[in-house]
């Protein structure tokens, strides 16, 4: 990645971007105050314990009843919420959690078309770095839905991220603000679309000055 993608501010737009997924709700377990640490781990183990949980009596669920798509799509949202916590305990389990909620999805996708699961399994592959499968979510997803806010918004990170491309980065999110009416999405927006613009142009201005030497 160019050095003009700060590492931290990545970080900080996966961040927003995970927590915009899971709910806000959870915002304080990912950004704890210093003298709350100890409770937030602790906050953190219950809350992988409850949603451990979830995942196996859907599990259960759905094994008792394989052609139950709702309870289906419903298990591949509980690896994916659980991802969020098992993050922070054990990254293999991160990623074991997140192909699980990708395999669930795509088993989903073949037995029905769903542009509300196309969107989670974009938004689950790119998290999971698998770019391949987010790269083609998207763009169906926008192919058939050219003004859907969220899948503007999570191929923009696709694009800024995986792709190094804040140009058509910010042409995503600048969409996306022209339809939003949510007062925090279109200041989220606004923010990344000053980060994007901010380094293509100092990429434009390195790129002239190389061409100058």
């Amino acid at each position: 990645m160019p050095r003009k993608f700060n590492r931290w501010v990545v970080i900080i737009i996966v961040a927003v971007l995970s927590i915009s997924l899971i709910g806000t709700s959870f915002a304080a377990i990912f950004v704890p105050e210093d003298d709350q640490i100890a409770q937030d781990i602790e906050a953190i183990q219950q809350e992988y314990e409850v949603r451990k949980q979830i995942t196996e009596h859907l599990s259960q669920k759905v094994e008792e009843n394989p052609d139950d798509l709702e309870a289906q799509i419903a298990l591949a949202d509980a690896y994916y919420s659980k991802a969020a916590v098992s993050a922070q305990i054990n990254i293999q389990e991160y990623q074991q959690d997140l192909q699980t909620a990708i395999d669930i999805y795509q088993q989903v996708l073949t037995e029905q078309q769903d542009n509300t699961v196309l969107l989670k399994l974009a938004h689950t592959a790119f998290l999971a770095g698998n770019s391949e499968v987010a790269e083609k979510s998207y763009t169906e997803l926008l192919n058939k839905e050219p003004e859907n806010i969220d899948g503007l918004y999570g191929y923009g990170m696709y694009l800024f991220y995986d792709k190094e491309d804040p140009q058509q980065a910010a042409t995503n999110w600048q969409k996306a603000l022209s339809l939003t009416t949510d007062e925090n999405y279109k200041r989220v927006l606004e923010e990344m679309i000053e980060i994007a613009q901010a380094i293509t142009l100092d990429s434009s201005e390195e790129q002239g000055e190389s061409q100058e030497e």
